[in-house]
């Protein structure tokens, strides 16, 4: 049998905690206010307390994909819509807009043009496009957090015990993954073009050599040093057990 502790006692889901620093943010001045000020010493950039967005998990790159049009109802405006932003895709990594005729692998079996999050990498490579599979692992990530305030974005990936991910048998990492992301979204979403955009790394304690860390126990400050729930505050000083050992 196991132990009778609470379950937010021993709860390590990474998810968990970043919903408790949405909810925190969203709920508290305090935190915001705080929040902004780490985030300006931590990654230079200006976050507005006042008017500040909070998504978690921000599938940005599908999302819009998706409000192209439904796809099962496919009509020659989505087939143009979808067609303007691979166009802006292959512009970037310098592809002739023809290869879509070329190789099956960007067209359903119906001629529905995929959603990068579909191509096949091996297909890709046997093309000689083997630069597009990135693209193809930003339509797929889901960053942690996203903050949006009018002039700037913070785009934070959260650790707790893993570690960066990878794959073995591929040139993936998860944090230069997320820096394409930001450059696909000014790329490809008008209400994201002109934001400065700053990239973050949530963690326990250690350290990157190109992306700012903000730590977890930073925010464990500002959280217990505010207004927030009782369960909040509680749950998200479990974190305290990273830093006890």
């Amino acid at each position: 049998m196991f132990n009778d502790k609470n379950y937010s006692e021993v709860n390590r889901e990474e998810r968990f905690f970043c919903f408790l620093l949405g909810h925190a943010l969203l709920m508290s001045q305090q935190v915001r206010f705080g929040f902004a000020e780490l985030a300006r010493k931590k990654c230079n950039v200006v976050l507005d307390p006042d008017n500040l967005e909070v998504y978690v998990e921000a599938a940005a790159l599908r999302d819009y994909w998706r409000d192209l049009g439904d796809p099962v109802k496919y009509t020659d405006e989505i087939h143009n819509s979808r067609l303007s932003v691979l166009k802006l895709i292959f512009e970037k990594y310098d592809v002739p807009l023809d290869v879509l005729d070329k190789y099956e692998v960007f067209k359903t079996s119906t001629n529905k043009l995929w959603n990068p999050n579909h191509w096949n990498e091996k297909a890709l490579e046997e093309a000689g496009l083997g630069r597009l599979i990135e693209v193809k692992w930003a339509f797929n990530a889901k960053p942690d957090i996203l903050l949006i305030s009018p002039e700037s974005m913070l785009v934070i990936e959260a650790k707790v015990e893993s570690p960066e991910g990878c794959k073995a048998d591929a040139e993936y990492k998860q944090f230069q993954t997320q820096q394409l992301i930001g450059e696909l979204w000014q790329l490809l979403i008008p209400q994201f073009k002109n934001k400065k955009l700053a990239n973050a790394i949530l963690n326990v304690s250690s350290t990157h050599e190109s992306i700012p860390v903000i730590k977890w126990s930073e925010i464990m400050t500002l959280v217990d040093n505010s207004e927030v729930d009782v369960f909040t505050r509680s749950a998200m000083m479990q974190l305290n057990r990273y830093y006890s050992k």
